[in-house]
């Protein structure tokens, strides 16, 4: 049997048989579609079908047909009977089983029959479908019910166990396929334990943040000028969970690059909620302290607004879970930089010289140009709204934003290539907007002296230079692609 076709005998031996393992996998594929028809498939799909909101009430009667009125009776149209269609329903719900529980399926067919592609395949499958369990914990749907996430998270569970073992098993494959020797194999189990705790770390703090998404602030975003993004800050949550066990399995053959993924984002978050617990604090003994003192004296509106505003049990819940989610993040952060300090310092001989300040002047432009322009928005924004008040999806911004920029920068202190184009292409999407925005700003000053004679707009200028700044911070890429040497550089420092 060829190399493409044969799975490694020692996936079995030291483990279940081909056989047992391929019957695990579609039982539980069978179980897992039974159980999700009757929690979440049946209720969020048919049901609705059947209990039509808008047309119940608006009073409208009706009634519900495989095929609405293609074979409907001549009464029925005669009558202008309204009939619901099931047939689109259904054929949805027949394409998602098809994936979700047709594909495993089929896949540990192919693991029994003994293709090997089907360990990897079966890895990805199993990885999806843990990162889909979640999504129902993570994003915050209107018709989710609490049974619905139970089953979410048993099933992600489960799927996460599924998935590290078929990784087990890929890397004995991989181990065998390379000649890997003993202390290479000893290495690759402890990347494999590294990766583990960092996935897990992520988990937690994905899940912590969405349970504190109400002690950050309303569902909008003042940097971003968005409102009701509630769904939109757990799909970033989701997003984030599906790369960070994407990294945390290729980090088991030695892509470090997971490393910097983890550290960059359990960085960023640890800034952003360490900035929402300051500023909640602030709000306490600046705004609700005084309230309630005023609130004990008999003032009307200041009992209102204790009233509205009040620290109700839900309201501790979640700033507690913003506390731990901070902490959850550092400790992300300084485990991750641990294992990757070695590589993040500029110790480099007479002849490197060169190469090692382009690198360096090219992380620091990356952080410089994010610092700037949340600091040319921030003003702007003061400018524009009455009250600056932070949403949620701020600190999803920060996230997200911050943590491609530390990416980006600690990944090239480490060495790797490829983040000269990832900050290319991060500087053409900033510099694109920034530079726009210095006109706007800038022509927004011009109508606030016409409207304000006497007035020189102070604060105008600073944001338009500060937009400025940012965009000739960007400049600070070309010593990468100049430099020569920068590549050879890279290299040596990825692998020394």
């Amino acid at each position: 049997m060829s190399n493409a076709m044969a799975v490694n005998d020692s996936s079995t031996a030291k483990g279940l048989t081909n056989k047992t393992l391929a019957l695990i996998v579609s039982v539980f594929s069978v179980i897992e579609a039974v159980v999700a028809y009757f929690i979440v498939i049946n209720p969020l799909f048919i049901s609705p079908v059947y209990n039509n909101a808008d047309l119940n009430e608006k009073g409208i009667t009706y009634i519900v047909k495989l095929f609405g009125k293609t074979f409907a009776s001549a009464q029925e149209i005669a009558e202008n009977q309204v009939i619901l269609s099931l047939s689109s329903t259904i054929l949805n719900i027949v394409l998602v089983y098809l994936v979700i529980t047709g594909v495993p399926i089929l896949l540990s067919l192919f693991f029994y029959k003994g293709f090997a592609f089907a360990k990897s395949y079966l890895t990805a499958v199993f990885g999806a479908k843990a990162v889909i369990g979640l999504v129902p914990v993570l994003v915050p749907f209107a018709n989710v019910r609490n049974s619905m996430r139970i089953f979410g998270v048993v099933d992600a569970v489960i799927c996460i166990v599924a998935c590290v073992y078929f990784v087990y098993l890929n890397s004995l494959e991989y181990a065998d396929d390379m000649l890997l020797t003993p202390e290479q194999i000893a290495g690759m189990k402890k990347r494999g334990i590294k990766g583990g705790i960092m996935f897990v770390m992520m988990l937690a703090l994905v899940v912590l943040e969405s349970f504190a998404m109400g002690a950050y602030g309303i569902n909008w975003s003042i940097f971003l000028g968005w409102n009701d993004q509630a769904l939109t800050q757990g799909y970033i949550l989701v997003l984030l969970l599906g790369v960070a066990l994407t990294a945390a399995i290729m980090y088991v053959r030695d892509a470090d690059w997971a490393t910097y993924f983890f550290l960059a984002f359990g960085g960023a978050a640890a800034l952003s909620n360490l900035f929402a617990v300051v500023t909640k604090i602030l709000w306490i003994f600046r705004t609700y302290n005084p309230m309630k003192a005023l609130a004990k004296q008999g003032d009307a509106d200041a009992i209102e607004w204790i009233g509205q505003n009040g620290m109700t049990t839900s309201w501790w819940i979640k700033t507690v879970c913003l506390i731990l989610s901070f902490v959850v993040a550092a400790a992300l952060a300084f485990y991750s930089f641990g294992i990757v300090k070695g590589k993040l310092g500029f110790k480099f001989g007479a002849e490197e010289k060169k190469p090692a300040v382009a690198v360096l002047i090219g992380a620091g432009s990356v952080i410089l140009s994010f610092v700037l322009t949340i600091a040319a928005v921030a003003m702007w924004d003061r400018l524009q709204y009455s009250s600056f008040v932070m949403g949620a999806m701020d600190y999803m911004y920060f996230i997200v934003y911050g943590g491609i920029t530390l990416f980006i920068a600690f990944a090239m202190m480490g060495g790797y290539g490829f983040t000269k184009f990832g900050a290319l292409a991060l500087y053409l999407v900033v510099a694109s907007c920034n530079f726009s925005s210095i006109f706007v700003v800038f022509n927004a000053r011009s109508s606030f002296i016409a409207a304000n004679p006497g007035f020189m707009g102070y604060n105008y200028i600073i944001s338009g230079v500060l937009f400025i700044l940012s965009v000739v911070s960007c400049l600070g890429i070309i010593p990468m692609f100049a430099v020569k040497e920068v590549d050879s550089y890279l290299y040596n420092k990825r692998y020394s």
